[in-house]
């Protein structure tokens, strides 16, 4: 009499580790993506206020003095979209860390427009270049817009 095997059975449920440490590790990573989040708005603010110097000075602009705040801009853009797209599409239910820190990028972002915009306004009496003006317009509105849609798309 021939035997059937018996049918495997699923791979246990893994649960987190237990105890403080967990939270304390959730916690770390969640502040250094944060960190990591501001350090990119950052670089693309510089960056672009820095291109737009470069553009409205009255000397030549040379290949180098524009590639390298160009670059900035961009490696800030990627640093900030790689974070937001990734945390986006998280899934809310794995973990409360993740959850919050998407909330908590979304705040940022939101507040360093507010400031870049505030800042710009009171700036635009003290600046004479229009193209600063309007770089830092650009990027006020993108760091105001982008954390609203976010917001309600994803409700």
């Amino acid at each position: 009499m021939a035997t059937t095997p018996a049918e495997r059975s699923r791979p246990g449920k893994r649960w987190p580790s237990s105890g403080a440490s967990a939270g304390i590790q959730n916690s770390f990573w969640a502040s250094m993506v944060i960190l990591l989040f501001l350090a990119g708005l950052v670089v693309i603010a510089e960056g672009a206020l820095e291109l737009s110097r470069e553009v409205a000075s009255q000397e030549p602009a040379h290949g180098v003095d524009l590639a390298i705040p160009a670059a900035e801009c961009t490696f800030g853009a990627v640093i900030v979209a790689g974070l937001l797209l990734s945390f986006g599409a998280h899934p809310r239910t794995k973990s409360t860390a993740a959850t919050n820190s998407f909330k908590a990028m979304k705040g940022l972002m939101f507040l360093a427009g507010i400031v870049l915009f505030l800042g710009g306004a009171l700036q635009i009496i003290a600046t004479k270049d229009f193209i600063e003006q309007v770089a830092l317009a650009v990027v006020s509105i993108l760091f105001l817009v982008t954390p609203l849609c976010l917001h309600f798309t994803r409700r």
